[in-house]
């Protein structure tokens, strides 16, 4: 009766939710008769009391597959359920999808150590958990005791160093020795302080974990946006080059210029003053241009000495404000000449408290509207 079962496991079928269930199925069978009394179905075990979808049980199997019991397995569970770090089910089911091995581990020896040492390095019981769901398997793999250590020092906080490895969980797997310090180094030298390194390394710690010569690549791009390096833009470089490469950094620059309409000279002369502009997509730049340019009535010289209002969303700020603009200057209570940029910095309370607090009486609705429209709605006609 084994040969069936065994022969249909050998076929290479396509991994459909059908064909996994049969073959969860077929392992049921075969371990219930084969398997030694204790053993149990890997893929079923992952499924039903970890609460992994069939396909995320069929992929982590293979590291539990050798129990011979769920012994283990259940204390770990409970571990990790239990008082100590009451991880709810679905964050069970993402740790143990990313790292299956956590249901090997001793709970003694390897997990309550683990929460010992992150304890000890000043994270709360939340932030505990969040490490555990953000790098589970770093939790388990790496001695992590150096690196915390070294980066929560650096950082400032285990907060900051949560919000990194949110993104970025290679900032503990990375050789502080051969790749961290001596990229820090190459940053310092290009005059940036530990301090700025520290806050260019929150949204980007790439810029610390890739090797030295990815980094020197990366200011060597910086350098060529023109951006002297004692500037306080040269942080900005830095961050906005780190994503893009030399070829892409070279196609941004181009469509800038033909999208604006302006040379090479001018387009650097823009991006000097504001690195982050070639992070702007192309789509956005079009879109924002052609509000800028044909609603606003603003030219491309107006633009290019500040090339900032480019990076504004226009849903939400720049054709919101311009309505209120629009609004104020038919009732005569802005001046003809208001600058539409003076418009568009301020945050939304203060802009509020200069052009439609003061204004309620004669514009009663205005203030509604705009926030209305900062939200995504037309700003509609309010007693204009």
């Amino acid at each position: 009766m084994l040969h069936l079962p065994k022969q249909l496991l050998s076929l290479r079928l396509p991994a459909s939710p059908v064909i996994l269930s049969l073959r969860r199925a077929l392992l049921s069978t075969a371990a219930a008769t084969d398997a030694p009394s204790g053993a149990f179905a890997a893929e079923d075990y992952l499924v039903t009391t970890c609460g992994l979808t069939p396909e995320q049980a069929l992929k982590a199997s293979r590291h539990i597959s050798h129990c011979k019991s769920t012994s283990n397995a259940n204390s770990v569970l409970a571990f990790l359920s239990g008082p100590a770090l009451r991880l709810s089910k679905s964050d069970i089911a993402h740790v143990v999808s990313h790292d299956p091995r956590i249901l090997n581990c001793s709970v003694d020896n390897t997990l309550k150590v683990r929460i010992a040492s992150l304890r000890s390095y000043g994270l709360s019981d939340a932030q505990v958990r969040t490490f555990l769901r953000v790098a589970p398997c770093v939790f388990r793999t790496f001695s992590i005791q150096e690196k915390l250590g070294f980066w929560i020092p650096f950082l400032g906080s285990p907060e900051k160093l949560l919000r990194v490895l949110r993104h970025n969980y290679y900032l503990l797997t990375s050789d502080l020795d051969r790749v961290v310090k001596p990229n820090i180094a190459i940053l310092r030298e290009s005059g940036i302080s530990p301090a700025d390194i520290a806050r260019m390394c929150v949204p980007n710690s790439r810029l610390l974990t890739s090797n030295p010569d990815t980094v020197k690549s990366i200011l060597e791009r910086a350098d060529k946006l023109g951006v002297p390096r004692d500037s306080l833009m040269f942080r900005q470089a830095v961050a906005t080059t780190t994503g893009l490469g030399a070829e892409t950094m070279a196609a941004k620059l181009k469509l800038f210029g033909e999208t604006l309409g302006c040379s090479a000279a001018e387009v650097a002369s823009a991006v000097r003053r504001n690195p982050v502009l070639l992070r702007v997509s192309g789509e956005k730049l079009r879109r924002v241009m052609e509000f800028l340019t044909r609603v606003v009535g603003v030219d491309t010289a107006y633009i290019l000495a500040r090339p900032s209002i480019l990076m504004y969303s226009l849903e939400t700020r720049l054709a919101p404000r311009h309505s209120v603009m629009k609004a104020l200057l038919e009732k005569d209570l802005i001046r003809k000449d208001q600058s539409f940029y003076t418009m568009v910095t301020p945050s939304d309370e203060t802009f509020r408290r200069r052009h439609t607090y003061p204004h309620k009486d004669v514009l009663p609705g205005l203030d509604d509207a705009y926030m209305a429209a900062c939200r995504g709605k037309v700003l509609t006609e309010v007693g204009i």
